[in-house]
């Protein structure tokens, strides 16, 4: 299957000079995992979850601190259409979860390892004419659930 048919075509995006604060609360409001970073109208970084987590962890204070310090530069890319399975392969092997999705040289998407998940998890059509499993076009990604307040 080619990465254009899991993909996410919404991307949230900052300037390089966003603060860190900015950045957690788009990627909490809009149940994103990784937001990309633009330099003008050039792809300049990728900034995840993991990033945040690891901001946190230096005790900077996320609203003076920008993205620019906490971002992967000049981030590996998928093409929308290379096989999935071996963008999958390219991510596990550098530690990604996610990874910008460009074509001729313009960012359309994201593509995340629970969208290549999906892709595994779902039934071959073979399996699913011969179940009456029902057919997916594009992978469904859930929303994360709310976090309960204490």
């Amino acid at each position: 299957m080619k990465v254009r048919s899991v993909f996410h075509p919404a991307v949230t995006c900052l300037a390089p000079d966003a603060s860190m604060s900015e950045a957690a609360s788009l990627m909490t409001s809009g149940g994103f995992g990784s937001i990309a970073v633009f330099e003008g109208d050039r792809l300049d970084g990728i900034l995840t979850e993991t990033d945040l987590v690891r901001a946190v962890a230096d005790h900077i204070d996320p609203t003076s601190t920008s993205v620019s310090g906490y971002m992967s530069r000049e981030p590996i890319t998928a093409d929308p259409e290379e096989d999935s399975m071996e963008v999958a392969e390219r991510m596990v092997r550098n530690g990604f979860r996610h990874l910008p999705v460009v074509e001729k040289g313009r960012l359309i998407g994201m593509v995340s390892a629970r969208d290549l998940l999906q892709v595994e998890a779902r039934p071959p059509a073979r399996h699913r004419a011969t179940t009456g499993v029902a057919s997916i076009e594009h992978p469904v990604r859930p929303r994360r659930r709310p976090r309960l307040q204490a």
